[in-house]
């Protein structure tokens, strides 16, 4: 090398870079189309999104409208009972909200105090840095034109600016018990290339490492191709501190005879190549911090998308299979029961008995309980004709009855009667019943086999068939002639001790 001239150095220097600069033209290139790429891929994703979700949107509206509709018809309904309702919800729920407002005041007050504790805090250890710092800084006494000023108070120019005669430095002390953050990295960088005049700047952090910079006790940065920045670790961890200090002086003096280029050479090429490289290799690093932002958006899209299409399924299904019980109940309801002008009344466990029974699949298929019938039926008799029960939580549903079975009329020929015989005993069991309410020939039968065959009282029959009622039970037998009065049944007796009993002579008188 000492045998070169400036040209044939500055020939040699410009084929080595050569291959690196091409590379690095060619890395830009790629990077570009891949940006370009993820650009229109993204610009696609997100039109086709944002039509899913104006059609998602679409159906959310139309849902919600249903829902309205079947609220307000709620309200006219139930406004009464919905107006008081809310009103114990409101006085509630302002009793909440005083004392909510109580604690956040507390928590206000509590929060104001740790940060003006905090900011405190930070501006004593601040001072005790520079502190610090200053009595190490007269290690430099004996330097030709040393100089130390205090520049904490001034934005832009770090803690301190040391002046001597060869060269300025920027210093920035720091404090930390943990790790120096990047953001002081950063700040630090803004501070020395917004002041031209100076060549290095020092980030010394006295009790820590510095992040990203913690190899060895003193690491450099550089950020132009004339602006350096020393990182020193740890520092008051070493036994003479003022001697590193002093150390990294020097090798600051011997870096500063590489960047102080004699006026006459011209390597005005030489430095734009080093610009450009530098401008380079940061316009990489956006770069692909970009796409790493663009990624995580893609990412975060998917999973709401996602989450939004598992919300709608389920608003849709329970939707759906709501219409579907409703539809099917009401249809139910047309074929089985009739409105009265009596007082006439009807549990609702008997009604959905009697429906479960009927409507086995479709009760699994669609998933219905007892509960949801009964949510059901006192949306569709409206709360004045629906009073609960305490003792089981069942409705007493008033001005209802069951429907009563026509038997079909065939001319010139008399009614056909089924016969059955249960221990030689001949019994005739009519196709129609007398009373309102209906039962298949089947339970006809069933009542009367239990009650004559396995000798059982109408209570004990009522227990094995919880639809079938006492009362009904001794209907069937008036019916078919196995006894005159009611009060012949075999446990008529158990019968009027019992709270339905009861509350039926009352509602007949």
């Amino acid at each position: 090398m000492a045998g070169f001239s400036q040209q044939e150095l500055y020939n040699k220097i410009k084929e080595e870079s050569k291959d690196q600069i091409q590379q690095l033209e060619i890395d830009i290139l790629v990077e570009k189309e891949s940006y370009k790429k993820y650009s229109e891929v993204l610009t696609k994703m997100s039109k086709e999104q944002e039509q899913q979700l104006k059609e998602k949107q679409k159906q959310l509206e139309e849902y919600i409208h249903n829902l309205k509709v079947q609220l307000k018809t709620y309200e006219s309904e139930n406004q009464h009972i919905i107006q008081k309702e809310v009103e114990k919800a409101k006085d509630k729920f302002e009793l909440l909200l005083q004392e909510k407002d109580k604690q956040n005041q507390l928590n206000r007050e509590a929060f104001d105090k740790v940060i003006t504790m905090a900011n405190k805090s930070m501006s004593k250890k601040g001072a005790e840095g520079e502190q610090t710092f200053n009595q190490l800084a007269a290690t430099f006494m004996d330097f030709k034109g040393y100089e130390l000023e205090d520049k904490h108070s001034q934005s832009g120019e770090g803690d301190f600016h040391m002046k001597f005669d060869e060269f300025d430095i920027l210093v920035d002390s720091k404090n930390y018990k943990n790790s120096v953050p990047n953001r002081e990295r950063e700040k630090i960088k803004r501070d020395l290339l917004k002041n031209e005049h100076l060549h290095f700047a020092w980030l010394i952090s006295l009790h820590s490492s510095v992040d990203k910079f913690d190899k060895s006790p003193i690491m450099y940065e550089w950020v132009s191709t004339d602006k350096c920045i020393c990182y020193v670790n740890h520092l008051l961890q070493f036994e003479q501190p003022e001697k590193i200090l002093r150390a990294l002086w020097f090798s600051c003096k011997e870096l500063y005879k590489q960047i102080d280029i004699p006026e006459e050479i011209d390597d005005d090429e030489l430095n734009s190549m080093r610009e450009k490289q530098y401008k380079t290799n940061d316009a990489i690093k956006a770069l692909r911090k970009n796409v790493r932002e663009i990624n995580t958006t893609i990412n975060s899209l998917k999973k709401m998308v996602e989450g939004m299409d598992d919300k709608l399924k389920d608003l849709l299904n329970t939707e759906s299979n709501s219409y579907a019980d409703i539809s099917l109940i009401d249809q139910w309801w047309e074929d089985r029961l009739e409105n009265t002008n009596t007082e006439a009344t009807l549990v609702s466990t008997e009604i959905w008995l009697k429906f479960k029974q009927e409507n086995k699949d479709c009760i699994k298929e669609f998933d219905l309980t007892s509960e949801k019938f009964k949510q059901i039926i006192q949306t569709k008799m409206g709360q004045n004709r629906c009073s609960e029960r305490v003792k089981n939580g069942a409705y007493n549903i008033k001005g209802i009855a069951w429907k009563t079975v026509a038997a079909p009329i065939v001319e010139k020929e008399p009614k056909k009667k089924i016969e059955k015989k249960i221990k030689d005993k001949k019994i005739q069991i009519k196709t129609e019943p007398l009373h309102k309410f209906y039962l298949s020939t089947e339970d006809n039968a069933e009542i009367l086999q239990l009650y004559i065959e396995k000798k059982l009282n109408i209570m004990e029959i009522a227990e094995k068939r919880p639809e079938l009622r006492p009362w009904k039970i001794v209907s069937v037998l008036m019916n078919n002639n196995i006894i005159k009065n009611r009060v012949d049944a075999n446990g008529y007796n158990l019968y009027r001790k019992t709270e339905e009993y009861t509350q039926k002579i009352i509602e007949q008188k």
